[in-house]
């Protein structure tokens, strides 16, 4: 069995889709979201000169709640990181998309800087936003604005259910998609008194930066897909666990 740490609704899509692959899952959401209209009073920093920046769905969700996004972002330019937020915008009709970088790390070492340096970059995010890309991209002497369209809650402990499951060894693996739900999730380990017994489980890490996290706390059995989306990470997690 493997753990899902996924928000609710992603971790039971993701679920389903291990189900059809006959891998058995638990989901155990460890982060949650609030989505916040304080921000629509930056919504006059828009221009035909924004070159709007997103990483997560999330913030995508949050403008629509309050505006429709092809209207929204009709002016501007778009960049993302990350297929799922792209694809997500391209579904609203939102063609606008210059650049889209499978994680920060290709974005930092790709992106055009000469060509965005007399733009004002929008980093629309949350409130655990990626502050090292923020210092990658002011270094190189590019404006960075931060609109915070939503916030984060992490939980404050693995469910009574999902401890006796590791306890009990069913479950053997678990499925880590960003660096802030790895970090919760080896925090709560630790708590539970649980980091030993998972010490031999697999973790599939979505990227190698999530990946540094978790060896950080000296776990070893860490796996890691060719390509940081979903397709690659339930590939490799078929043929990790379906052996």
């Amino acid at each position: 069995m493997i753990l899902i740490t996924r928000p609710q609704l992603e971790a039971e899509e993701l679920k389903a889709k291990l189900l059809d692959n006959k891998i058995d899952a638990h989901c155990d959401p460890l982060i949650s979201f609030r989505h916040n209209n304080e921000w629509t009073d930056h919504q006059n920093m828009l221009d035909v000169n924004s070159v709007c920046l997103f990483t997560s769905i999330q913030a995508a969700l949050s403008i629509e709640k309050k505006y429709s996004l092809n209207d929204y972002l009709k002016n501007v330019k778009i960049v993302c990181v990350g297929e799922r937020v792209s694809n997500y915008l391209k579904s609203k009709s939102v063609s606008n998309i210059t650049n889209v970088f499978r994680d920060s790390d290709q974005l930092i070492a790709e992106l055009d800087y000469n060509n965005f340096r007399p733009n004002s970059l929008i980093y629309f995010c949350g409130n655990n936003y990626n502050a090292y890309l923020v210092e990658q991209i002011k270094s190189k002497h590019i404006k960075c604005e931060l609109i915070v369209v939503y916030s984060v809650k992490n939980a404050d402990e693995l469910s009574m259910e999902t401890q006796l499951l590791i306890k009990t060894n069913d479950i053997q693996s678990v499925a880590l998609y960003s660096q802030f739900s790895a970090h919760v999730f080896m925090g709560l380990l630790q708590k539970a008194n649980l980091s030993d017994s998972f010490r031999d489980k697999k973790i599939f890490c979505l990227s190698n930066n999530i990946a540094m996290n978790v060896k950080l706390r000296n776990f070893k059995n860490i796996i890691i897909p060719p390509s940081p989306n979903e397709v690659s990470m339930i590939d490799v997690i078929k043929k990790s666990l379906l052996v």
